[in-house]
């Protein structure tokens, strides 16, 4: 039988180093309250059952803390937690180790079939630890419901798998039935809607019968198309040979007009070529025309030549004078501008000499308001020389008293700088009382909000045993406690 026999707690809620030796059977811890005893338990089911999650059972002042368990087949189990790291590590019989990280809240797999040691499922949504008992935990069972008590004697009897079976075949048969009945349903309204079509059978061989004729008609007008075409071809010909026998009949005199055809041939060149030459002759003429018309036409060409030229520079006069009036356009365009410019500068230096009349002014008031204040100062010097004089008139007793004054100035100092001290310490301790309000404020939203989710859980965090609203009040109190007595 397989039983832990050592637990080390390290740093791990009010245990700084703790070793304790287990028996096989039972063991039993004793002794008086706030003594770690149910930290021992938590550590244990902190180590088997990664129960509770989070990090707030490192001892105060430490940054990590770890619970080691030894089995009686030298198999180790050590959980390992700091702000940065939560980790598993196990040791086989040889001292091999295997390091677990990431596994969430679930332990890892490897570590319970190892140590073999897992919670009882009591109910399909609740599970126990039955072989680690804590204070003031209940007998196994008599604590529970009694639906929970029936469900865990079933589990332990095997009663939960029938009652599974049952249930899948319960709910098979009702989703069979409703099917078969959904299934009938359709079946009917499938005949009532096929009903409608018996007719349909009828139609069919109508149909058929159609489709026979049709084909037939099909065939017989495919027939008539064809013959019509060779009626067709036929017709044209026995046209063509009709006209093909006329051209004969009129060609049997080929010879002669063969004969006729070669002497035309030779009359139309001839015809052709003196036709082009006279063609060519009309067109010489028309240009010797045309030529003697320009002839007459170009007597004056040398005045039109003067005429061109005097033109092309009366051309670029007028080009430049246009550029020239553009440019006095936009003169006049730019003289209007600078004049509006002008008159409103006018009135600018009206401005800027009433300006610099002003800025002449104000420096003249400051050298006046500097110079009152040097006279003041100078009666104030005055005055004070004046008392000075006339309590200086006992000048023995003011050395005596200067001695004194000095002695004083030290302790004054020194009183200063205990002033400033003191001064800083207490700001030190205003950021401390505000820092510390400040994270009661946070405390109590938290243990308010925790406190919320115990009454709507009605489970124990650290021991998963139901609670009640009592309860959960104590239970926030006792946080509340050790917040004031912190």
């Amino acid at each position: 039988m397989k039983y832990i026999k050592k637990v080390i707690l390290e740093n791990f809620q009010s245990h700084k180093y703790t070793e304790i030796e287990l028996d096989q059977y039972l063991n039993v811890i004793v002794g008086p309250s706030d003594h770690g005893k149910t930290a021992i338990i938590r550590g244990i089911k902190w180590a088997l059952f990664n129960e509770p999650v989070g990090d707030f059972f490192i001892r105060e002042g430490e940054t990590e803390c770890s619970v080691t368990i030894i089995f009686n087949d030298n198999i180790k189990l050590k959980r390992y937690r700091s702000k940065t790291k939560n980790a598993y590590y196990i040791y086989d019989n040889n001292g091999e180790e295997t390091v677990f990280e990431g596994f969430g809240t679930k332990v890892p797999q490897e570590i319970i079939d190892k140590t073999s040691m897992r919670k009882i499922i009591l109910d399909s949504g609740q599970s126990n630890s039955i072989n680690i008992g804590e204070q003031l935990e209940g007998p196994f069972l008599l604590s529970e419901k009694n639906s929970t008590r029936a469900n865990a004697i079933g589990r332990l009897v095997g009663v939960h798998i029938v009652d599974n079976a049952l249930k899948d075949t319960l709910k098979d048969i009702r989703n069979l039935n409703t099917k078969r009945k959904n299934y009938k349903e359709t079946l009917e309204d499938l005949h009532e809607n096929l009903s409608e079509y018996d007719y349909l059978d009828d139609l069919t061989i109508k149909v058929n019968k159609l489709k026979n004729i049709k084909d037939k008609i099909h065939n017989k007008q495919s027939k008539l198309d064809n013959l019509t075409q060779r009626l067709k071809l036929f017709q044209k010909t026995s046209e063509e040979y009709n006209i093909l026998k006329k051209y004969l009949r009129k060609l049997k005199n080929l010879e002669k007009v063969s004969n006729k055809e070669k002497i035309l041939s030779r009359k139309i060149k001839k015809f052709s070529y003196i036709y082009d030459k006279y063609y060519m002759l009309i067109k010489i003429q028309n240009n010797i025309k045309e030529d003697n018309n320009l002839l007459i036409l170009l007597k004056d060409i040398h005045k039109i030549e003067k005429t061109i030229n005097k033109l092309s520079i009366f051309f670029n006069m007028t080009s430049k004078l246009e550029t020239i009036y553009n440019k006095y356009k936009y003169t006049e365009d730019t003289l209007s501008i600078y004049n509006n410019i002008l008159k409103a500068l006018q009135k600018n230096v009206l401005i800027e000499k009433r300006i610099s009349l002003i800025e002449e002014n104000l420096q003249r008031l400051k050298k006046i308001q500097n110079l009152k204040e040097k006279l003041d100062e100078i009666h104030k010097n005055i005055s004070i020389g004046q008392i000075y004089i006339n309590k200086l008139s006992n000048v023995n007793l003011i050395f005596n008293k200067k001695d004194l004054l000095e002695s004083k100035y030290k302790i004054l100092q020194n009183l200063v700088n205990y002033k400033k001290e003191y001064d800083a310490n207490k700001t030190r301790i205003f950021k401390i009382e505000n820092n510390l309000s400040n994270i009661n404020k946070e405390m109590n939203k938290y243990l308010n909000r925790y406190k919320i989710i115990l009454n709507k859980v009605e489970v124990c965090p650290l021991c998963f045993s139901p609670i009640d609203k009592a309860r959960t009040k104590k239970i926030i109190d006792s946080y509340k406690k050790e917040e004031i007595h912190q």
